[in-house]
């Protein structure tokens, strides 16, 4: 449980008490700056090579501003002038998938990753640290403090090793011992000079030593190898990130994710001790484990998906990428039932959605 004090970093009680008001009971305190000359300032210099070796491969795809993000991604001082701490906070998203919900559909369904499946966790996480960044400014009124979930350069899961709440996994994920990895990360940069969390060598465990598990399971083998991803090649990238078109070679090995993906996550053995999240934002499921493709399919403007998803992760894919992606999972799970309403795709308005409608049709017509 998160709560088993071996997992919980040693944090100022002020610090413990306002975060945990907010249900961040994952919590640790990072330093902003290290001796260059230190274990951790060649760690963080280690990494900052790696990052832009990774970045000079192409494995970033079309994400042009993770090159923009790199001199400030070990450098929480170029975020918040004067920082001298990163607290860095993880919440619990986890929602446990079982087969029947797909099976209880009669209709073809693409998944979601279970991060995507309730409110939009930047919203959720968000608004969480700006109540604790406003409590916490209230009683350093001197100090300067921003609040962040994802948004910025920083090296969040190096910050959240540091911190001591979690270790880096070979997925390339940030793996706690009480939450796995099912958890998003947000941090408050601040000018307050606390000191950082310790927790004790090894506490959230490492990867088994000849497991490969997340590795084998990626159909689209983007993990090159442990600790290294080709991003362009992720699923989660090219059902979110990327907007225009997927590539061919890649569309069948896309299956049935409709938006994002969890198979790295879900064969770890570390992830099997998982408990679902509390969170209320998060069980209340907005678009939840499987959407029905021809509900997708169906959608003719901006306005409607907007109508259909505001408030949620898959507002980021857009209506183009969401129908694009619904195109490529009526291919790939045999739905030939959705043959008229792919022809109607196949004159959208947009050449993207009208490339993938036309190729999901093609791949029908093959099998019958």
């Amino acid at each position: 449980m998160i709560g088993d004090l071996r997992f919980q970093p040693d944090v100022p009680e002020e610090l413990r008490e306002v975060l945990a008001a907010e249900g961040l009971s994952l919590l640790g305190v990072a330093p902003a700056a290290v001796p260059p000359a230190s274990e951790a300032g060649e760690r963080r210099e280690l990494r900052s090579a790696e990052y832009r070796e990774w970045l000079s491969c192409g494995y970033h795809g079309e994400m042009t501003y993770l090159e923009r993000h790199a001199p400030g991604k070990f450098d929480p001082g170029r975020m918040l002038p004067g920082c001298r701490a990163v607290i860095v906070v993880g919440l619990n998203y986890y929602q446990r998938f079982e087969a029947q919900h797909v099976a209880q559909r009669r209709a073809a369904v693409g998944r979601v990753a279970r991060y995507a499946w309730g409110r939009d966790y930047h919203k959720t996480l968000g608004g969480k640290l700006r109540r604790a960044r406003r409590r916490l400014q209230e009683r350093y009124p001197s100090h300067g403090f921003r609040s962040f979930t994802d948004a910025v350069p920083l090296a969040e899961r190096l910050f959240s090793e540091e911190a001591g709440i979690a270790f880096i996994g070979r997925n390339t994920l940030a793996i706690s011992a009480p939450l796995g990895s099912w958890f998003v990360i947000g941090e408050i940069l601040t000018t307050v000079p606390w000191s950082e969390s310790r927790t004790p060598s090894g506490v959230h465990g490492a990867c088994p030593q000849s497991c490969r598990r997340c590795i084998e399971v990626c159909p689209t083998g983007a993990l090159r190898g442990p600790h290294r991803i080709d991003a362009a090649s992720c699923i989660s990238y090219l059902t979110i990130e990327l907007k225009g078109s997927i590539p061919l070679k890649l569309r069948p090995m896309i299956g049935n994710w409709l938006f994002g993906c969890d198979l790295c996550q879900e064969v770890c053995p570390l992830n099997a001790p998982a408990e679902p999240s509390p969170e209320p934002d998060f069980t209340a499921w907005r678009a939840g484990p499987v959407q029905e493709l021809e509900r997708i399919l169906m959608i003719e403007t901006d306005e409607e998906f907007a109508g259909q998803f505001r408030g949620t992760p898959l507002m980021r894919a857009k209506r183009r990428g969401l129908l694009r992606n619904a195109c490529v999972v009526a291919a790939n799970v045999h739905a030939r039932s959705l043959v008229p309403l792919l022809q109607r795709r196949a004159e959208d308005g947009d050449p993207i959605i009208v490339e993938h409608a036309i190729w999901a049709i093609g791949q029908l017509a093959v099998e019958t």
